[in-house]
């Protein structure tokens, strides 16, 4: 594959890998001035993300654990509401996230409903079963 000028731009704007240890809240300029792509979630700790913007509209987050950690986000994934709000993601598993500029999905993993409505995942993210990596 023929490197293009856009892809070395998009390569470099990725940045390094954002590591955290407790919970954390991830802000806009985590991921558009410091280019962090890659988080790494180093404990049973929960990371929040940033409420989806135009500003994050099109990016995707990989975010894996070397123990079971938590992604949260406030309204829900695929605007689901607080009943899916929540993603676990195993010991060494990688999971994608998405915003499209008005809500985050979770593209390879099923979504954790805390309330009373059936066990199935939000109908606007993506439900696969999750894929685990070791390192």
């Amino acid at each position: 594959m023929k490197i293009t000028r856009f892809n070395n731009i998009v390569a470099q704007k990725r940045g390094t890998t954002l590591t955290k240890a407790a919970a954390y809240e991830l802000t806009e300029d985590n991921i558009l001035q410091d280019g962090n792509f890659l988080i790494k979630v180093n404990s049973s700790a929960k990371l929040t993300l940033p409420a989806a913007s135009d500003d994050l509209h099109g990016v995707s987050l990989l975010i894996t654990t070397t123990s079971q950690g938590q992604v949260y986000v406030a309204a829900g994934f695929g605007g689901g509401g607080a009943a899916y709000d929540t993603v676990t993601i195993g010991n060494y598993e990688t999971i994608e996230f998405y915003c499209d500029g008005s809500y985050w999905y979770a593209i390879t993993s099923d979504i954790e409903s805390t309330g009373s409505s059936s066990s199935s995942s939000s109908s606007s993210s993506s439900s696969s079963s999750s894929s685990s990596e070791s390192s």
